[in-house]
């Protein structure tokens, strides 16, 4: 049979430092029974406080054994001592050796203390769980979080809270702890500052590898401006001298929204096309060439294009949500020279699992401006918003209502169409 672990117990004036101290002497090598806050007296019987009081126990018994050898912190029983299991075994151990050198039916007795002995054992066991047993509410949020496709460190993250969040009772409730889960991945998600695109002129810089969406992302956003301000002046550059393609779909587009577009391929064509326009531009948009993130030649030339004296654009790193994670931390990895703050996420709408983007951004501490879900312009382009990622999540049951109230509605510019979600709803 397989020893359980003796609980312990942690006093702290909150929950979180509770946790913290226990993670101080066991690392990640924990899980919480139980919680509770009680009142204690103050000095001379006057006045309460309240206190909290964590039980716990040590998932790797070895570590534990050894740290019984070590004084307690304290000579109460308050920090470290255990409690519960050891107490009560060696209270019965004691009374088995004055029982046995004071009776004369040693072995009624002995048989007596042995049988209370195995049922604390047992109900120990039954109320630990085994290292080697996994908890079902926890291995199904493991199960779900790698279906949407979140990195093992992303999930090892997840789990880690969970430990550390509920006890052994608040596990058995499912719903209580995915409703959790989806907060913190909301949590986790940061949105680019619109507040920064407020300036005159504004030069946003759209950067990313080859077949992302990057030409028509920057239709769509020049679309974005001329719906938001009628009367702005409004400039499409490319850089894209590789590709012909790319110029004359961005100039048809320019064409249907009245804002004129212009080729470049120097630093110095962007000076002049900036000194021509003057002081009554409002808005100008690049499009840039499409690489590959491993060419890092041509990243460099790209970057001396764009490196424009007195110029301080905002730069954008486009990426597809369909892009796997591996492949994302190369792309934001090796586009990290052109100095982008935030990423706009294109083709949102061609997959169903975005754990590999929330990942990623989380690991490389960026933000998400925008997200484009389809092809039309200028229809198919909106602000980013947590909420919308949420939604996109597949197999948690999403109360949308409780998320909107944490973190606000779709935004303003949301468009009305189709997404897949996982309850195969309209957004």
């Amino acid at each position: 049979m397989n020893k359980a672990a003796p609980p312990l117990k942690e006093i702290g004036p909150t929950f979180a430092d509770c946790v913290e101290n226990i993670r101080k002497k066991h690392g990640n090598n924990y899980q919480i029974v139980d919680k509770r806050t009680e009142e204690i007296s103050g000095l001379f019987g006057i006045g309460k406080k309240r206190q909290m009081v964590v039980t716990y126990i040590v998932t790797d018994y070895s570590a534990l054994q050894q740290g019984f050898r070590e004084p307690s912190r304290s000579g109460n029983g308050v920090y470290g001592q255990p409690s519960g299991f050891s107490e009560e075994r060696d209270k019965i151990l004691v009374d088995l050796m004055k029982k046995k050198s004071n009776s004369e039916n040693t072995q009624k007795e002995f048989s007596e203390i042995s049988q209370k002995l195995e049922l604390l054992q047992k109900r120990m066991e039954d109320l630990i769980p085994q290292q080697s047993q996994s908890i079902p509410s926890i291995k199904k949020i493991e199960e779900i979080l790698e279906q949407n496709e979140f990195s093992s460190s992303y999930i090892n993250y997840v789990v880690e809270k969970i430990r550390s969040e509920f006890s052994l009772e608040e596990l058995e409730d499912f719903n209580l702890v995915q409703n959790k889960v989806i907060e913190w991945i909301g949590e986790n998600i940061t949105l680019f500052n619109q507040s920064e695109l407020s300036k005159k002129p504004l030069v946003l810089i759209l950067v990313g590898p080859t077949g992302v969406g990057k030409t028509t992302t920057v239709a769509k956003m020049a679309a974005k401006y001329r719906v938001d301000g009628k009367d702005s002046f409004i400039r499409m550059v490319s850089i894209d001298c590789f590709r012909i393609a790319a110029q004359e779909q961005l100039s048809i587009y320019g064409g249907h929204m009245d804002i004129p577009t212009t080729a470049a391929e120097t630093a110095e064509d962007i000076e002049r096309i900036l000194q021509m326009d003057g002081n009554r531009l409002d808005v100008m948009l690049i499009d840039t060439i499409g690489l590959s993130p491993h060419d890092f030649e041509a990243i460099g030339k790209m970057r001396k294009i764009l490196d424009i004296n007195g110029l301080k654009p905002e730069v954008f790193l486009a990426v597809s949500a369909s892009t796997k994670a591996s492949d994302l931390r190369d792309i934001m990895d090796n586009y990290e020279i052109f100095g982008y703050k935030s990423v706009i996420i294109t083709k949102f709408d061609e997959t169903r699992h975005i754990g590999n983007v929330l990942s990623v951004l989380r690991e490389k501490n960026k933000s998400v401006a925008f997200i484009s879900l389809g092809q039309v312009v200028p229809r198919d382009f909106e602000t980013a918003s947590v909420l919308r990622f949420l939604m996109q999540l597949s197999d948690f049951k999403i109360d949308r209502k409780s998320l909107e109230t944490k973190f606000s509605p779709l935004p303003g510019d949301a468009i009305s169409k189709r997404v897949d979600t996982s309850d195969g709803g309209t957004l």
